[in-house]
């Protein structure tokens, strides 16, 4: 039985803004299953923080649509604080051949 594809949505969070310039701040990145409940999940975080929320369902579905990807940058009087990032994702792809050719079957004397 051949496994089936399932898309999911990667949400990445980056800091652009560092309190320590010498500290590398890890991205956080969270996997949904359901587009809707990860915008939902998106707009409750940004509330709780205080952030205005300004990323809407069918932009992110539109450009992940077109482009398979989506990118929105947080900024504040000309400061850029964070930028969010959805992708697609596909769990258990089609296995490919790999670009491998057949092996040439060995000539009989």
């Amino acid at each position: 039985m051949a496994a089936r594809q399932q898309t999911i949505y990667e949400v990445k969070i980056e800091a652009l803004v560092r309190v320590d310039p010498f500290k590398y701040l890890e991205p956080t990145v969270t996997y949904f299953s359901n587009l809707k409940r990860a915008i939902d999940t998106l707009h409750i975080v940004l509330g709780a923080q205080g952030w205005p929320s300004s990323v809407s369902y069918s932009s992110v579905y539109r450009d992940l649509k077109l482009r398979d990807y989506f990118f929105y940058t947080f900024e504040v009087e000309g400061v850029k604080y964070f930028q969010l990032s959805i992708q697609k994702r596909i769990i258990n792809p089609h296995l490919t051949t790999l670009g491998i050719d057949e092996m040439p079957r060995p000539r009989r004397k």
